[in-house]
């Protein structure tokens, strides 16, 4: 039976959505709905990956910007702290979004983080997109929670749960797909990716995932969160007529066989901007974790050539560099 779900104290901006779909509690795509099984795993682990002398060869060096201090950031304006992890100032709030400052199991982190975690105080909102340990590292979580009691996180219905059984004194704000909250100035908005969720062996589709949109004076910023490519770009004109700025992953996507259904290329990121109408896109989801086949140099270089063919506005930040933003015409 399948029972739909969202936070009735929210807004919903889709007039026809009625909620997110369940089915024995579990979320499930709109799509395709393949996630990873053993025999696809086994599949890509024995694979030839054509590759792997250039990932042996070739170190990734990135440059790093080390951010000491927020004192003195002032206006609009995101930092990449590596992989989806961004710090942001927008409209007179402090965001921190999908943060991993260190290593997560299993995975050893492969650029540096380039802020201490001790300097993010006085946090408004933690944006978490989706449960996967890339994205919600509890340690990360802990730091920001001890330093920040008035801190409130902004996320999809079912990972706020987890967060509170973690750490109770946490306010959590759940949201479905479309489901819209407003602060002041401030408004996120909770939408649908091409994605999953999965912590542990058991719990496999039990907290939604998603992407957002944060607006305040006058701009639309839309950050991805983890997806494929699919039919939900195109309908983000209908909702959001403009997007100053797109950031959206274009690593982990070989091979594709295996990526394909929940990882977005650098080409599909290209279009799915295009499709939103977004002025600027801003690439994520790469060089920090070797999660895949290509080498950690390649998806920005990929994204840079791919985006001057197509004559596509891109920003692409360094490691810790202080972006501005600015309304987009």
């Amino acid at each position: 039976m399948v029972e739909f779900v969202k936070n009735e104290k929210l807004v919903t901006i889709h007039p026809q959505w009625r909620g997110n779909p369940t089915a024995r509690g579990r979320f499930f795509n709109r799509e395709h709905r393949w996630q990873p099984g053993m025999g696809a795993i086994t599949q890509w682990r024995f694979s030839r990956n054509p590759w792997h002398l250039a990932k042996k060869l070739i170190r990734w060096r990135p440059v790093v910007h080390q951010l000491t201090t927020l004192d003195g950031l002032e206006g609009n304006l995101l930092v990449w702290l590596g992989h989806n992890s961004f710090y942001m100032q927008l409209g007179g709030k402090r965001i921190i979004i999908d943060p991993v400052f260190g290593n997560f199991p299993f995975v050893k982190r492969e650029s540096p983080c380039p802020a201490s975690p001790d300097i993010f105080r006085d946090m408004d909102y933690l944006l978490i997109s989706h449960d996967h340990f890339d994205h919600l590292d509890k340690p990360s979580v802990k730091r920001l929670v001890d330093r920040n009691p008035s801190m409130k996180v902004f996320c999809g219905l079912g990972t706020g749960q987890l967060l509170q059984s973690w750490f109770p004194e946490l306010e959590a704000i759940e949201a479905g797909w479309y489901q819209q909250y407003t602060d002041g100035g401030l408004t996120l908005t909770f939408l649908p990716s091409q994605h999953w969720s999965k912590r542990s062996v058991n719990d496999g589709g039990s907290r939604l995932w998603g992407a957002f949109v944060l607006q305040a004076e006058g701009m639309t910023i839309y950050n991805s969160g983890d997806t494929a490519y699919a039919s939900h770009f195109r309908e983000l004109p209908g909702l959001f007529p403009h997007i100053d700025y797109c950031m959206i992953g274009i690593g982990a996507y070989q091979p594709r066989f295996f990526m394909k259904p929940n990882h977005i290329s650098p080409f599909d990121a290209l279009t799915a901007s295009q499709e939103m109408g977004a002025k600027v896109t801003i690439p994520m989801h790469y060089g920090t974790f070797n999660l895949s086949d290509e080498p950690m140099f390649n998806p920005p270089h990929v994204f840079e050539r791919e985006a001057m063919n197509r004559n596509r506005k891109i920003q692409i930040p360094e490691l810790g560099e202080v972006v501005r933003l600015y309304p987009q015409a």
